[in-house]
């Protein structure tokens, strides 16, 4: 493909058995990867799958080399091969699903650089968020659920996409053999604004050749060798992390990290590296010893260096990140459980719910509601006790509205992996605000969903629920939580008896008895006396 100046720019030659065959053409994907956040929405994307499921396989159809920086191969700087393949890539697609800032900042260098073949891909909800320089632009929308993109939705786009890349490829075939002297229509907005502007020139000093095109019959995890991509070495990590094999995943994440950086101490890697390695160092604290238990020192001490892998690299004090603010929550709740330390618990607290607003999620919600029901049993002041265990009920009304709305759309629903978690949140979200009918009513759809080790978990945690519910209750008289009666104790709260509603003006004495807990009561003898001025 030659350049509007008609001198052909340097191009990476992928060696052939045949040197008369022709040259596979290379697409360099702009993008991000693993799990990111969409800010405008709050929610969480795993880009992995936008470029595996639907940008991979168009490429493959019609025969394209398709890559990202992190597929390249390491044995020199990630920023290097990054600008090279930018500017050198016969095509790029640039995915600004979630808005992130590389993409943009990367797809700007692209528009200045060649005036052509830049194709624009972005999730379905952010079309509709697309800043103002590029609305004008034809951008190919996708539906992604998040962690998982439909199989319908995987045969429509890539089918969408393959004929784009096709077209673009026909026609450039056309134009070289029928008009090459004439140049190419532009899809920059630099050259389309700028008329006449001509391309920069650039000859390379070194040949760097694409990362090899593997068939998809042929695509398999590989060991990390040394020298391989980043790609790679993620790609293992993630497998030690699901076989459980943490002390492996710490290794590989921090191995990835130090890849990504080039081992600067003063620069940061990609967040989601961050977060995972701070994952595996948290979950391989909980490992069991010979005795099948779990050491609370151990634990502890992972925990802690967990806290400070997001501390140093995600900021958690000041972020916005729902897998930031959901991993700290998770975090300070297990220190909380270890030691007692209502700091922890406050800390979680402030994480989970600043998680559950930005992303207005059924999970980060769940956990904050049960968490203040935990804190209001420890707070001495009475009104404050009361206004958490209020405020715990006003998030599980939202949770119940956020799940109701998943269920509602049958169509997307059905696509979700994780059905038995929606049941099983909207459950427990019932049981604490005492809609026990509501609770029963789900229990057909929870038996046929959810997995064994889902019922469990339920089970388990319902029980911790009302323990504290029965605690608080304790505390206080039913009719301090009858103004508002949205909680569970409000909810069973009896209707004033006859004798009571003839009292009219008069004044009942409240009696708070301090009884112990987990004791049965066999009676309670008040003496009162009014004395008059």
């Amino acid at each position: 493909m030659a350049s509007r100046t008609g001198k052909k720019a340097a191009r990476a030659v992928p060696a052939a058995e045949d040197p008369g065959a022709p040259r596979q053409l290379t697409c360099f994907v702009v993008t991000g990867f693993g799990n990111k956040t969409d800010y405008s929405t709050g929610r969480v994307l795993n880009l992995d799958k936008t470029y595996e499921q639907l940008i991979q396989p168009a490429c493959d159809a019609v025969d394209v080399n398709c890559f990202r920086a992190i597929d390249a191969n390491l044995t020199g700087s990630i920023d290097s091969i990054m600008y090279r393949w930018i500017y050198q890539a016969d095509i790029v697609i640039a995915d600004l699903s979630t808005l992130n800032a590389n993409v943009f900042y990367e797809l700007g260098v692209r528009h200045a650089q060649r005036p052509n073949t830049t194709i624009i891909i972005a999730e379905s909800v952010l079309v509709q968020r697309i800043p103002f320089d590029l609305s004008s632009f034809v951008v190919h929308k996708y539906v992604h659920g998040g962690e998982a993109i439909s199989a319908a939705e995987q045969q429509r786009f890539v089918g969408h996409l393959a004929e784009v890349l096709g077209k673009i490829i026909a026609i450039e075939q056309r134009r070289q053999q029928q008009a090459p002297q004439i140049g190419r229509e532009t899809d920059s907005p630099v050259y389309k604004f700028l008329n006449g502007m001509t391309p920069p020139a650039y000859e390379a000093e070194s040949y760097v050749e694409p990362p090899a095109y593997v068939p998809p019959a042929e695509r398999h995890k590989k060991e990390v060798q040394q020298g391989e991509s980043l790609a790679s070495i993620i790609d293992a990590a993630e497998a030690a992390k699901k076989t459980k094999d943490f002390a492996e995943a710490i290794r590989l994440f921090g191995l990835a990290i130090e890849r990504q950086t080039g081992g600067q101490a003063g620069r940061k890697p990609d967040v989601f590296l961050a977060q995972r390695l701070a994952l595996v160092t948290y979950k391989h604290g909980e490992r069991k010893g010979a005795d099948g238990q779990i050491d609370p020192k151990v634990a502890t001490e992972a925990l802690i260096a967990a806290e400070q892998i997001l501390a140093k690299y995600c900021e958690p004090k000041i972020s916005n990140d729902p897998e930031t603010l959901g991993l700290s929550g998770a975090i300070n709740k297990r220190l909380f459980e270890l030691s007692g330390d209502r700091a922890y618990l406050d800390r979680a607290i402030r994480f989970y719910e600043r998680g559950f607003y930005v992303k207005q999620d059924y999970y980060n919600g769940i956990n904050v509601a049960y968490m203040y029901n935990l804190r209001a049993n420890l707070i001495d002041d009475r009104f404050e006790a009361i206004v958490n265990y209020g405020h715990a009920n006003m998030i599980r009304r939202l949770v119940v509205e956020i799940c109701e709305e998943l269920i509602a759309d049958e169509a997307a629903f059905a696509n979700r992996g994780d059905q038995e978690w929606v049941y099983l949140t909207l459950a427990e979200a019932f049981h604490g605000l005492g809609r026990n009918a509501d609770e029963v009513r789900l229990a057909p759809k929870i038996e046929l969903v959810a997995s064994a080790f889902g019922k469990e978990t339920y089970t388990q945690q319902r029980a911790k629920l009302q323990a504290a519910i029965d605690q608080f209750r304790q505390r206080v008289r039913p009719d301090e939580l009858s103004a508002a009666p949205s909680g569970a104790a409000a909810a069973e709260t009896p209707a004033a008896t006859p004798a009571a509603q003839a009292a009219g003006d008069r004044h009942p004495i409240t009696i708070d008895a301090d009884i112990a807990p987990g004791r049965q009561v066999r009676s309670i003898e008040v003496s009162c006396k009014i004395e008059y001025l």
